[in-house]
């Protein structure tokens, strides 16, 4: 008689822990018993028993967390912790406005990387300063300038505030050379105005269709423009 097989079932060696045997799989020369281990991390796999038991081990979850330890240490050895890189990335201007001189982000929003992700300067400015942000609110400009961080142009409140606030401020519409597919500026608006020619050849002029022209002359489009 062979030798008995040890019951690993519910025994953890480093990160695994034995679920169950299973048959060997296909294709595996080494001979043994196998389980199926599940990782801390949730991972499952069938490994040969003998082997888990010496080495116990993961499924390569621990050496990620260990990497990310140490890349976080280094960052924290070369760049300081969030709270210093924040404080060195902007500049002070004469409207008392805190210019983020940093990475943005498309809509102007200062950002600055952590440990396992990024965060908008703006709240991390308001964090420091005021203390948390609560749950589901944002944090606004009462200057209306994204890319600044000073503490007292910054209040939280909801989404709701947010779009009530940029409301009262007509931030709602992104009119003229604002809007990025506009094809005019606020100085062709007076000339297409007084133009003589006919609309047609004004847009071909311009680049942009008849109907806009006309639209332009009968003050329906750039309203803004006086």
């Amino acid at each position: 008689m062979g030798k008995p097989v040890r019951d690993l079932t519910g025994q953890k060696f480093g990160r695994w822990t034995a679920i169950k045997r299973v048959d060997k799989p296909e294709g595996t020369k080494d001979t043994g018993a196998y389980w199926l281990f599940r990782c801390e991390c949730g991972t499952e796999r069938v490994k040969r028993g003998a082997g888990v038991v010496n080495k116990g081990g993961s499924c390569g979850c621990l050496r990620s967390e260990v990497n990310s330890i140490q890349m976080a240490k280094m960052q924290l050895n070369r760049h300081g912790t969030i709270k210093d890189r924040f404080f060195s990335r902007f500049k002070k201007v004469d409207n008392g406005c805190w210019i983020w001189t940093a990475h943005a982000d498309k809509d102007g929003y200062g950002i600055l990387s952590g440990n396992k992700s990024n965060t908008r300067a703006n709240r991390l400015s308001y964090e420091i300063h005021h203390g948390p942000i609560k749950e589901g609110f944002v944090v606004c400009h009462t200057c209306d300038t994204p890319s600044c961080v000073n503490p007292d142009h910054l209040f939280q409140g909801t989404v709701k505030d947010n779009c009530r606030d940029m409301i009262s401020k007509n931030r709602d519409k992104i009119v003229g050379s604002r809007n990025n597919k506009a094809k005019l500026v606020e100085k062709d608006i007076p000339t297409i105005r007084a133009c003589a020619h006919h609309n047609s050849v004004i847009a071909i002029y311009y680049g942009v269709c008849e109907g806009t022209i006309k639209r332009i002359k009968a003050r329906t489009l750039w309203r803004h423009v006086k």
